[in-house]
């Protein structure tokens, strides 16, 4: 059995897939287009099973969720600073979010402001270095935008700060 995907990037060739002995198969694919695709299945026959042409199946293809795992040191110092890790969660059988920009915000008694913005490694990762501007509480604040597969994610961490 043969199986391809037609989306707006055009037709992929998805490769044979094996029929099991009930007539049944799977065929594994990960789009990376949101949107409409459509899959065509054919099946040239064999002793047992008479042939089945051009079967089609339409899905629409949503962005894929993802989450943002952020890592800070529950106490830092306004000498010492903090750092924090952060990587990007997504769903299983999706390539990683592309690399892109990140944008952390730091949120203290003295207000709010964006640190830098940060370039997120083909990974998901990067690291937060930041010297704190007062003590108490200090939140930071990672957003990611997505990209056309992947939809947007934030996630947050409070650090309290110490002389």
């Amino acid at each position: 059995m043969t199986a391809t995907r037609t989306d707006a990037g055009g037709s992929h060739d998805l490769g044979p897939a094996t029929v099991r002995s009930d007539g049944t198969f799977t065929v594994l694919d990960e789009p990376d287009l949101v949107g409409e695709a459509t899959y065509t299945v054919s099946f040239l026959g064999d002793l047992t099973h008479r042939p089945a042409t051009d079967l089609t199946h339409t899905v629409t293809v949503g962005k894929a969720p993802t989450s943002i795992a952020l890592t800070a040191p529950a106490e830092a110092s306004l000498s010492g600073g903090v750092h924090a890790h952060h990587r990007h969660v997504h769903r299983a059988g999706q390539g990683a979010p592309r690399a892109g920009d990140a944008e952390v915000e730091r949120t203290d008694r003295l207000g709010s402001g964006t640190l830098s913005s940060v370039t997120v490694a083909a990974d998901g990762t990067f690291t937060i270095d930041d010297l704190p501007r007062t003590r108490r509480d200090t939140t930071y604040t990672v957003s990611w935008p997505g990209d056309d597969p992947h939809q947007p994610s934030t996630a947050a961490a409070t650090v309290y700060v110490t002389r």
